[in-house]
């Protein structure tokens, strides 16, 4: 029988549908990052209608998982402002147009952000998604959102290491009161309550931590790419972490990058750089996808880059030409 809003479940969220879907054991997945071809820069035009049919058209596709960025203020150094909307009502607008795709945030500045909230906002969506909520959260990284939220840079980590005990405090307990340097709940509780025992929790980045910190902490890890012998070494690191903070060799808590992509017309054609990811023919990617798959990497966030393609004509190519090799679970 499925627990009530207000009553706490005991069930694993690894077996959550979004979990399982975006990180099938043994295997890699794919997952997309939105704005979905809406460009770049600070005023990119990201209209909710069209990102909900490019979203569906994902999910058609057999892509895994969606994820959205939070980007509390448009700060012109940075150059863009993610996909706008605020990632809460945003992925609550594309859980009410989709069935089966996981929906991620990649991530919640968690140090801006009042933990209780995010505990009830993550619950909340957790439940009218049917479980398919990924909660990615993350230190943030521009000193005037800090600055505007009252905090200074340099105490993100701890805020982050703070509102993280708080936020799972009240997604996995009753009526227990907790006390911190920003508040003390008592006597009070926050509710719904998650799916599970707790909401799937994706540390991204470093979030100012260790990462024997995250792999404790986290129940995946969400990382940047690297040069592919760096990135083999993170992984190895990574496993060996999450078997001695779990004490299990057994234990589980998937390794997940990103990668921005702008895929060629030319099949064939070899991969070149770009910031944080390629230009790239689709043969060659999945063969760089192999080879991430091959050193452990289980889950692949693309963000689709092109300047001469529509974003309709790569997501097609990617359902029936890359998607096939890498299929969600």
């Amino acid at each position: 029988m499925t627990p009530g809003p207000c009553e706490r479940s005991d069930a694993d969220p690894r077996l959550l549908p979004g979990y399982a879907r975006t990180f099938a054991e043994g295997r890699l997945t794919l997952g997309l990052a939105f704005p979905l071809g809406a460009g770049g820069g600070l005023s990119p035009d990201v209209d909710p209608g069209r990102q909900v049919a490019l979203a569906r058209a994902a999910e058609e596709g057999g892509i895994a998982a969606l994820w959205a960025r939070d980007i509390p203020l448009r700060v012109p150094s940075f150059g863009d402002v993610g996909q706008v909307y605020d990632p809460w009502v945003f992925l609550t607008h594309v859980a009410a147009h989709t069935n089966r795709i996981a929906l991620g945030t990649a991530a919640v500045v968690l140090p801006v952000r009042h933990p209780l909230h995010v505990a009830k906002s993550a619950a909340s969506l957790d439940r009218i998604c049917g479980g398919r909520f990924l909660l990615g959260v993350a230190s943030g990284d521009r000193p005037e959102e800090f600055r505007a939220f009252g905090l200074e840079q340099g105490e993100r980590g701890e805020r982050f290491r703070e509102h993280l005990s708080v936020l799972r405090h009240a997604l996995t307990t009753e009526m227990r009161g907790v006390r911190w340097s920003g508040g003390w709940m008592h006597s009070a509780d926050v509710v719904p309550k998650p799916t599970a025992s707790s909401v799937p929790l994706v540390i991204t980045g470093s979030s100012q931590q260790s990462m024997r910190y995250n792999a404790e902490h986290g129940d995946a890890w969400l990382t940047y790419p690297r040069e592919f012998t760096a990135q083999r070494r993170a992984v190895a690191q990574w496993r060996g972490l999450v078997a001695e903070t779990s004490g299990t060799v057994e234990a589980r808590k998937p390794f997940a990058q990103s990668l921005r992509v702008d895929l060629a017309e030319d099949p064939h054609e070899e991969a070149s750089p770009l910031t944080f990811g390629f230009r790239i023919g689709r043969r060659r990617l999945v063969a760089h996808l192999r080879e991430l798959e091959g050193i452990g990497v289980d889950h692949v966030v693309l963000g689709p880059a092109s300047r001469t393609r529509s974003v309709d004509e790569v997501i097609d190519e990617l359902a029936e030409h890359v998607v096939p090799h890498f299929p969600a679970g």
